[in-house]
């Protein structure tokens, strides 16, 4: 749960002693947690819920279900069927695996001839998923 706390903070771009402001907390206490020192009583996950609203709350103390309240939740699927896969992979528009986004800034034009800001115009999130299953969220801030 401590992950999923520090990935809030992130997320909202603030500093431990802003989060805990804005939950009426003391600044130790949000110290203590993400230390793992102290685990989250029922009442900071009560104010982290009120204050937060677009969280999940089932991702929050369980880290499962969908992070926010406005995505759908597709459950994890065992797929061991190569023809499944096959299937799956020709729906996704073929990136190249060494291919970063920070290559496409530096291209004057995307894969399908529009300049790169048309094609990331309007973008609310971008989610990195590692190998390890840490993740990171950017926002077009």
């Amino acid at each position: 749960m401590k992950d999923r706390i520090a990935h809030i903070i992130r997320a909202k771009n603030l500093t431990a002693a802003e989060f805990a402001i804005r939950l009426g907390i003391q600044p130790s206490n949000i110290s203590h947690l993400l230390s793992g020192r102290n685990n989250p009583s029922l009442d900071f996950v009560r104010k982290l819920k009120e204050t937060f609203p677009e969280y999940n709350l089932d991702w929050i103390i369980f880290g499962t279900g969908p992070m926010t309240v406005s995505e759908p939740f597709l459950p994890p699927t065992a797929v061991t069927d190569s023809h499944v896969l096959e299937k799956q992979s020709d729906e996704i528009d073929s990136v190249s695996p060494t291919e970063s986004l920070l290559d496409l800034e530096e291209q004057p034009a995307s894969m399908s001839g529009q300049p790169l800001p048309s094609l990331l115009s309007g973008w609310k999130k971008l989610i990195l998923v590692y190998e390890d299953n840490t993740f990171e969220v950017l926002s077009p801030r």
